[in-house]
């Protein structure tokens, strides 16, 4: 099975929930680990926010120059960025302080902080997997997207380059049943 870097492709590959990050409440996430991506419906290219409206990690703002931003959008890209949930609570800690966060509260993370300043980031969705080997599943879908992209998702500062391409198959195979042939 080939990815498919949209919703429809990722629900072929199990994600579930879809929530717009404006709208979670805790109650709708589960308290296990796993990874989850975060779409955008907007496929063009957006006029980003000179000011990031997330909440500040460690009381710096993250806010960073629209031609940081500019730089990395992908146009076309529905995919905007992939992340991990370890922790006591998985999912269920990590989602809910990352929506915090874009409602302007102070959140223990910066990954993923480009998505604050796109315009209604309140209207990104986002869908999870329940996965053991969180971070080797995260780093198995960025090195999969940086070879087929030959980019890393718009908000992501990482490029899953500790992963080898055959690893990176292998990952998924045992993590999510499938073995991606979109790698050459």
């Amino acid at each position: 099975m080939e990815i498919e870097w949209t919703r429809s492709g990722f629900e072929r590959l199990g994600f579930v929930g879809w929530k717009r990050f404006g709208l979670i409440e805790r109650s709708d996430l589960p308290d296990k680990h796993g990874v989850y991506v975060v779409i955008s419906e907007a496929l063009g290219r957006p006029e980003f926010l000179t000011k990031s409206v997330g909440g500040p990690h460690k009381r710096k703002p993250l806010t960073v120059g629209v031609d940081v931003l500019s730089k990395a959008w992908r146009d076309g890209a529905e995919i905007v960025y992939i992340g991990k949930a370890g922790g006591r609570r998985g999912l269920q800690d990590r989602l809910w302080a990352y929506a915090r966060q874009g409602r302007g509260h102070s959140a223990g993370h910066a990954g993923g902080r480009f998505l604050w300043q796109l315009p209604a980031s309140e209207k990104l969705v986002v869908g999870w997997r329940e996965v053991d080997g969180v971070s080797d599943v995260e780093e198995a879908l960025l090195a999969l997207h940086v070879a087929a992209f030959q980019s890393r998702p718009f908000a992501n500062l990482k490029d899953g380059k500790r992963m080898t391409l055959p690893r990176a198959c292998e990952c998924l195979a045992a993590a999510l049943g499938v073995l991606p042939r979109d790698v050459g």
